[in-house]
């Protein structure tokens, strides 16, 4: 059944805040954090319950990443800067990068910026509560994602966030310091779920955290923006949120699921449109939001079209998208089992022929933005840095 994403949404406002405390995942015995933990165990919060995990972007760079999963290691110290920023920004995700014109960072301390504290607000309103909503690929447990109070959620306040992350940078400070590396984590990455919902705590989370040296990531879905309008209109957020919120270091990921309503539609069990994504990009844009376009499982024979629209409504677009690689991690496996057995079909064969969907998509539509590229801008996909690149709004 495909959700109302602005009903769910308002459905879930209900239980994602309360008394200003936010509802976020618990990663304790779950699939998502048993994937996530396989370099740096997964942080708890001081009453015990684990609410924060990282992610190596660019295991490669990562002396203890490239050991796990046994990758080649590219040694950053032993490289110039054009060289480390040449070879992240050819990998899968070049989040570190997007740091680039930050105050404070620099190539060779670009390791700070590659293991983000994550944190997972606990509601995702293309998820309808059942056992296997929302988006196919997505990577988090749907008992992390339904919004429903109990087990596997825990309520956290904006004091226990900061006590948690100081704590955990720490931690994480002196797991490296055994490979005499000298670690400063400094993003904070607000996942989810969908933040948008949460608007305001994620900006009272910010005023208060901007004097502890992080930078931020906020997710997006991109299906929000008739929410936050709404949530101004009622008094739930203050006036122009997002506009304050842009003030802050933070960068937006905006997730886009698809390049036309169909192929966006069944890739998120949602009636969301294009269009919604579109104003919602607008909207991050005109609040003064450094966004990165990230499209998931895009259909190729649609691919270009859209390119080519988006370019004429933004200044830029295809020069900053990246395609995200989509993997069958555990949570992901577990809900195309159910989705399979629901259809009385064998579950591995299920699963294969949507990784193999998933890995066509992928590789064709990399062949596709690479040729677009070389036509209109004269350079490759993934020949630019993506934060090098201005995104303006046309008409506006």
């Amino acid at each position: 059944m495909r959700t109302d994403p602005i009903k769910r949404a308002l459905e879930l406002r209900k239980t994602l805040i309360y008394n200003d405390k936010v509802l976020v995942a618990d990663f304790t015995n779950t699939l998502q954090g048993i994937d996530t933990s396989k370099v740096i165990e997964l942080m708890p919060k001081a009453t015990g319950e684990f609410i924060f995990r990282t992610k190596v972007n660019v295991k490669e760079i990562d002396p203890l990443a490239s050991k796990k999963y046994k990758v080649n290691f590219f040694d950053i110290t032993k490289k110039t800067n054009e060289e480390i920023e040449n070879f992240i920004r050819k990998q899968d995700f070049d989040f570190p990068l997007w740091y680039k014109h930050e105050p404070n960072f620099s190539m060779i301390n670009v390791l700070d910026y590659n293991l983000p504290l994550i944190l997972q607000v606990a509601g995702c309103n293309f998820h309808d509560g059942s056992s296997s909503g929302g988006c196919w690929y997505c990577f988090v447990d749907d008992e992390s994602n339904d919004g429903k109070l109990g087990k596997g959620k825990v309520s956290l306040s904006i004091d226990e966030l900061i006590e948690g992350i100081l704590d955990a940078r720490n931690k994480i400070k002196s797991i490296y310091k055994k490979e005499i590396l000298n670690i400063d984590t400094k993003v904070l990455r607000i996942s989810g779920g969908e933040p948008t919902i949460v608007l305001d705590w994620v900006l009272n989370t910010w005023r208060k955290i901007s004097d502890y040296d992080f930078v931020g990531q906020i997710d997006s879905n991109l299906s929000t923006s008739k929410v936050v309008d709404y949530f101004q209109e009622q008094g739930i957020y203050e006036d122009n949120i997002l506009e304050k919120l842009a003030e802050y270091p933070i960068k937006v990921l905006t997730a886009l699921k698809g390049v036309n309503e169909k192929n966006l539609q069944n890739n998120v069990q949602s009636n969301t449109t294009i269009e919604a994504q579109l104003e919602s990009i607008k909207k991050f844009l005109k609040a003064g939001f450094d966004i990165y376009p990230q499209l998931y499982n895009p259909n190729p024979g649609s691919l270009e079209t859209y390119l080519k629209k988006m370019d004429n409504l933004i200044e830029n677009f295809s020069l900053r998208v990246h395609l995200g690689p989509l993997k069958i991690y555990a949570p992901t496996a577990k809900r195309l089992t159910l989705e399979a057995q629901r259809q009385n079909i064998d579950p591995d064969v299920f699963i294969e022929k949507k990784k193999e969907e998933w890995d066509s998509n992928y590789k064709n539509g990399c062949e596709i933005m690479d040729k677009y590229l070389r036509k209109t801008c004269g350079v490759g996909y993934k020949e630019t840095t993506r934060s090098d690149i201005k995104l303006t709004l046309k008409n506006n």
